[in-house]
């Protein structure tokens, strides 16, 4: 070996930290090779080992149809009269119209709900309130999203079921709602504006979104039934491809486009970069599991304290949740000798990890915000960092006492 593996870790790191606003995809496949060669790990061997892999392919399927799903809803104008059709007030406006919008994985999605946020708010010239409120509440229902292709691969990672792990992050969700209320909501002034309201056009504009998490739901709770008569099935992945596919199949019938505008919207969207990143995240996964480095860092025995902090700080420093959880859990599961993670330590670092992505600015919903509303990241900096800081106050607050306990 030409250096510790460590090292070779530490470099790959920072190549990705440096180049971590180009396309990811890329550049992870490069670290990814650089890592293999520099640690002696045989790349073709665990390339093979992740495309002959049945679930993490179905898992990638998936993860295609997401952005054509978010093509759809976004072209048709849906999600436009969805918001439009639930009359709510401004301050519920400002929080839900973003929320909404999340829940898509379209490119540059922040850029489709920064104009309702302008729209909404016209009574308030603070722009860096208004930069804060899009990317925190364009975030924070994905928190506690099934379809969220980070919690999907990260509790796939730490080796816990899906469901149970969004269970534990329900409390964070309701406390981040709530502080994001008291520092960017509470003192907007409502409006008399309104709009007619309609929740049947809410139901129905609504249900594309819901299906795929339904199908998804039932199906693996189906198989948490059988198990224990015996009955194993090995692609629990399946399910939630085959909601997708529903999802999209009557969001095409709900959104009547022609097929020219389609597939410029698909086109538009760079769908091929979603399912390559999770093959290319599972390839950089079994490069570092092989490596060595998990047994070496995992020998240090770092306090838990350690790792939520590291998570915040990868989480700030790439702009990415998945990237920086692909290697912290790893090491977790080294160091403590265990399978699996407890839901309430994977939920504690996936909090910090997320809270450091959220302020990152290269965080690319936080780039384009800052971008369509004219300012620039100093500006920004406070107004995004203060309910950030205070939430991840809470959860090392919340670690010790526990931990005390």
């Amino acid at each position: 070996m030409l250096i510790p593996s460590w090292i070779s870790f530490l470099l790959v790191i920072t190549f990705l930290m440096i180049f971590s606003k180009k396309e990811l995809v890329f550049t992870l496949t490069i670290g990814s090779i650089a890592f293999g060669l520099l640690s002696e790990v045989n790349i073709w061997i665990s390339f093979a080992s992740i495309i002959t892999n049945l679930n993490v392919l179905i898992l990638a399927a998936s993860v295609g149809l997401l952005p054509i799903l978010g093509a759809i809803m976004e072209e048709s104008g849906l999600m436009v009269e969805l918001i439009q059709k639930m009359d709510i007030s401004k301050k519920n406006a400002m929080m839900i119209s973003p929320a909404i919008f999340g829940l898509l994985p379209v490119a540059g999605g922040a850029l489709m709900s920064a104009p309702l946020i302008e729209q909404i708010d016209t009574d308030s010239s603070d722009i860096s309130r208004k930069i804060a409120i899009n990317v925190w509440y364009r975030h924070l229902l994905i928190l506690i999203y099934p379809l969220s292709t980070t919690l999907i691969v990260c509790t796939e990672i730490a080796g816990l079921k899906l469901y149970n792990t969004l269970a534990y992050l329900v409390i964070p969700f309701i406390i981040m709602f709530l502080i994001g209320y008291i520092f960017l909501i509470r003192n907007t002034l409502e409006n008399s504006e309104r709009h007619s309201r309609d929740l049947k056009v809410v139901v129905h504009h609504i249900l594309p979104i819901l299906i795929a998490p339904i199908f998804d739901f039932l199906g693996r709770s189906i198989l948490t039934l059988i198990e224990p008569k015996g009955i194993t099935f090995a692609y629990p992945e399946i399910f939630l491809f085959v909601g997708l596919c529903f999802s999209v199949l009557l969001a095409l019938k709900f959104a009547n486009l022609a097929p020219n505008r389609l597939n410029s919207a698909i086109k538009r969207m760079k769908v091929w970069r979603f399912p390559l990143l999770i093959i290319v995240i599972y390839f950089f996964l079994d490069i570092f599991t092989n490596s060595g480095v998990p047994e070496v860092i995992g020998s240090l025995n770092m306090n838990f304290t350690i790792f939520l902090l590291l998570g915040f700080f990868f989480g700030f420093s790439t702009g990415r949740v998945q990237l920086s959880l692909s290697f912290l859990i790893p090491i977790y599961l080294f160091q403590y000798a265990v399978l699996a993670m407890s839901y309430f330590n994977f939920t504690l670092i996936y909090l910090t990890t997320f809270l450091g992505y959220l302020m990152s600015p290269i965080h690319p919903c936080l780039a384009y915000t800052i971008n369509y509303f004219k300012a620039d990241y100093k500006q920004t900096f406070w107004r995004i960092a203060t309910p950030t800081f205070v939430n991840l106050l809470i959860v090392l607050v919340v670690y010790q006492v526990v931990n005390f306990f």
